[in-house]
């Protein structure tokens, strides 16, 4: 019996946890998008896709229309090759308010020939100071990387291509913001 009320267990645990229910979500209905001067950046298909350009002169912006609690993001990123010096290429998640909360990724451009350092970054309640930096293990302008941010209750993880390279935790309950 208690065998069966185990293997019953296993199966249950299973279904929930194989059924995944998708969100129909259009970035169309779903975001704020603001080309820059270049006009170059664009939604793709029925609003599902799109396609961020940075040029000489601009970028682009994107904002949802939505606050969210928790959750997690990722962006396909190909970062400027050559001398990129003068450009940053960020994305972040930011509240509103006067006690300003954000996490983001950062990759400010370089002299040619140099490597691009990977930058992230957590703002609680204002205050800045939890930087930390990686030098990548591949070339980050050879093709497109994904970079992630899950965050919930108890911590935010940044990814690299599935990889965790950093790992932030909540210690408020023990008097750190």
């Amino acid at each position: 019996m208690a065998r069966l009320r185990a293997l019953l267990m296993v199966v249950f645990i299973s279904a929930i946890a194989l059924n995944q229910i998708l969100v129909n979500a259009k970035f169309s209905k779903s975001m704020y998008f603001a080309s820059g001067a270049n006009n170059q950046s664009t939604m793709l298909g029925n609003g599902d896709n799109l396609q961020l350009v940075l040029d000489k002169t601009a970028g682009t912006r994107i904002q949802s229309k939505q606050a969210f609690l928790f959750g997690a993001i990722q962006m396909l990123i190909k970062l400027v090759t050559g001398n990129s010096a003068g450009t940053v290429t960020a994305y972040y998640l930011s509240s509103s308010g006067s006690n300003h909360d954000e996490i983001d990724y950062e990759f400010l451009g370089n002299v040619s020939g140099q490597p691009y350092i990977i930058h992230t970054h957590i703002y609680t309640k204002g205050n800045g100071s939890k930087e930390q930096q990686f030098y990548p293990w591949f070339d980050p302008t050879d093709g497109f990387h994904n970079y992630s941010i899950h965050w919930n209750p108890t911590e935010v993880v940044w990814y690299v291509n599935s990889i965790p390279i950093r790992v932030f935790r909540n210690y408020e309950n023990k008097g750190i913001a």
